[in-house]
């Protein structure tokens, strides 16, 4: 009983710093507000600096994918497009690293929660990555760079069925079981279109149709794109050779943040109650409802509007690819609780034991045991909130045929019918060229 006893102690002194470590560190707890406030200000810099400083407040030692995103997407708000593409290109390392998991960190996740594991990344996260790393290259006159981006984004989403039956797979021989869901997902609208004015410029007219069509086909599903398709996609490629082709992106709101939700799951053979914890995505509402685009030609004045239409909701499409990981999650949580559950009525039922055998000193060891292992439960069952808070919401464009020069264009995002932001760029509008002004408004 003695040995038992050192036993039990042993383990208490080597769990209990993983307790204390896993149950209380987490970004779920960091205040976010005067970071929010200076985004939704365009203050992106000074956003930015802010996450630097507070870097060790926000992230662990297992967040340094969400800290080279955050920065990443903070640095292409604020246009400096070479640092936004040297943390963004880290991200994306990151993710490939961080997807084959140890066998320590599933051990460690194993027993406490999957905080212990380095944060590899959403899938969402992964695909919108080299979205963001094509517009740096784009802003920079950069286009086969932007065009190798957005063909990797493609192949991403080709294989985003492999990479989760592989992650199943993976689950299923450290002995979680994981029920399968499908995904919406299989194509973006906002790379067919970037890839479409590539092609474009390069005078690529079969492959700019093929992508044109590829539009088409995404919104005629309904598929996640269940609202009217940018009218002007169909005059993307009606551009007279003697005109220019002035786009405009422009971003609105922000992606889906995680939350915790506990639950209790009855266990029948102890009688007794579990907790399970599970991160839910939840949406952050926009103020935003319409984008208008006015593009003022410096040499004669005229001036040419438009409105801009969405073409993707970024948010649907984080919520849709997340319920695959979501499966994964819920399955780990619940095999993890179960275990101890299961270790703590064992527990109960040997305390009874030895009471009737009038064993009192282990009947107390084993209940202190059943204790602790209810008390760790509770204390270190945590849902991974872990996530990038920089994505925007919803994508919308607008193109507009102008003659070739030299313009002043205003994006003005609305609420209701007041102006909340307007974003001015100068611009040298080129015929068969690139000719792309991104805004963001992230409210």
């Amino acid at each position: 009983m003695i040995k038992i006893a050192r036993l039990f102690l042993k383990t208490v002194f080597a769990v209990f710093p993983l307790f204390f470590l896993f149950s209380c560190m987490s970004m779920a707890d960091y205040d976010f507000s005067e970071i929010d406030e200076k985004i939704a200000a365009g203050a992106y810099f000074e956003a930015e600096e802010k996450i630097e400083k507070e870097n060790a407040k926000i992230y662990s030692s297992h967040d340094n994918l969400l800290y080279a995103l955050d920065r990443g997407l903070l640095f292409h708000y604020a246009k400096d497009e070479k640092k936004s593409n040297e943390f963004l290109s880290e991200a994306e390392h990151l993710i490939e690293r961080y997807y084959a998991r140890s066998i320590s960190q599933t051990i460690t996740s194993a027993l406490t929660n999957d905080l212990a594991q380095d944060y590899s990344g959403e899938d969402s996260e992964d695909i919108y990555t080299n979205l963001f790393k094509a517009l740096n290259y784009l802003s920079m006159k950069k286009n086969e760079d932007a065009f190798v981006e957005v063909r990797r984004m493609g192949n991403k989403i080709r294989l985003l069925e492999q990479k989760y039956e592989k992650t199943i797979l993976s689950e299923s021989e450290h002995g979680v079981n994981v029920e399968k869901v499908s995904s919406q997902f299989s194509d973006s609208a906002l790379a067919r279109y970037i890839s479409l004015l590539l092609y474009r410029a390069d005078g690529d007219d079969s492959n700019a149709l093929i992508d044109k069509r590829a539009i088409e086909v995404l919104f005629a599903s309904k598929k996640l794109y269940d609202f009217p398709i940018p009218s002007s996609i169909s005059s993307e490629l009606s551009v007279p050779k003697e005109m220019a082709r002035l786009n405009t992106i422009a971003f609105c709101g922000r992606s889906p943040i995680k939350k915790e939700q506990t639950t209790r799951i009855y266990y029948e053979r102890g009688g007794i109650f579990f907790k399970l914890a599970l991160p839910e995505m939840e949406k952050i509402p926009s103020k935003i409802n319409r984008v208008t685009i006015e593009a003022k030609n410096l040499k004669n004045g005229k001036k040419t509007s438009a409105t801009a239409e969405k073409i993707e909701s970024i948010e649907e499409i984080f919520l849709d690819t997340f319920k695959r990981k979501y499966s994964v999650s819920k399955a780990k949580s619940l095999a993890r609780a179960i275990t101890r559950a299961a270790t703590s009525t064992t527990m109960d039922v040997l305390s009874a034991k030895s009471a009737n055998e009038e064993n009192y000193t282990a009947s107390f060891l084993f209940s202190l045991m059943g204790l602790f292992t209810k008390a760790y439960t509770e204390g270190v069952e945590r849902a991974d909130t872990r996530i990038c808070r920089y994505f925007p919401a919803s994508a919308l464009v607008s193109g507009i045929n102008v003659e070739a020069g030299t313009y002043e264009v205003t994006v003005s995002f609305f609420s209701g019918n007041k102006i909340v932001s307007e974003v001015k760029k100068e611009i040298e509008a080129k015929a068969g060229d690139v000719n792309l002004v991104e805004a963001y408004c992230l409210k």
